[in-house]
């Protein structure tokens, strides 16, 4: 149990790095102030599910946004992008392991439809993220080209190719490139594991309402 304490007090501390968490505490406190009065807390609930999809969506268009003007973006902005990755990672275990870092706070896991369509957004998010990493980092061999970092179409190609498939569609040309590469396979391979339990849990709920 030592294990699984410190895992979900690093994933915890992980969510805590995004903005998002900092604004849903303030709500959560305001939440937990007017449930005590006996006031609308539902009202402050409403809001926090809107912030969370908005913040949601918002990086998605972010996401597709860094992909499309990858050439007039700093490099540096990559390695943020890869933080994000990582931060979707981390919420999306965080919620499945444990029933933290979400809403509703608690040890049961309740899917819901919103939840996985959340989560396949995030997936999405990532998939662009990784598109703008692979147009700014890493060298990659295309076909008699030498290899070089992936132009914008290429670099959304080998993204998804490695989302959906777990491999890639240009062979990495040095080691930095292949831990790119690992790493969203790693990635790709928990989510899919992740968006499968969460659709084995809603057609549990719904077997037993049945």
């Amino acid at each position: 149990m030592i294990a699984a304490t410190l895992v979900e007090r690093f994933l915890v501390g992980c969510f805590w790095l995004s903005p998002y968490k900092w604004a849903d505490a303030v709500l959560a406190r305001l939440e937990a102030a007017r449930r005590g009065r006996g006031a609308d807390w539902e009202a402050v609930r409403r809001v926090r599910y809107a912030v969370s999809e908005a913040y949601i969506t918002l990086w998605l268009v972010a996401a597709v946004a860094l992909w499309f003007g990858a050439a007039l973006v700093p490099v540096w902005v990559a390695w943020l992008a890869l933080l994000r990755v990582f931060g979707i990672l981390a919420k999306e275990l965080g919620v499945i392991l444990f029933g933290k870092c979400k809403i509703t706070e608690g040890h049961m896991v309740a899917a819901s439809g919103r939840a996985i369509v959340l989560a396949l957004v995030n997936y999405a998010t990532a998939g662009f993220l990784f598109g703008f990493v692979y147009a700014r980092l890493g060298r990659f061999a295309v076909g008699d080209r030498p290899a070089a970092s992936l132009d914008t179409p290429d670099a959304l190609v080998q993204a998804l190719t490695i989302h959906f498939s777990l491999g890639p569609a240009y062979t990495p040309a040095d080691t930095a490139s292949w831990a790119l590469v690992v790493g969203q396979m790693g990635f790709a391979f928990l989510f899919s594991v992740i968006v499968i339990s969460l659709f084995i849990s809603l057609l549990n709920i719904g077997a037993k309402r049945v």
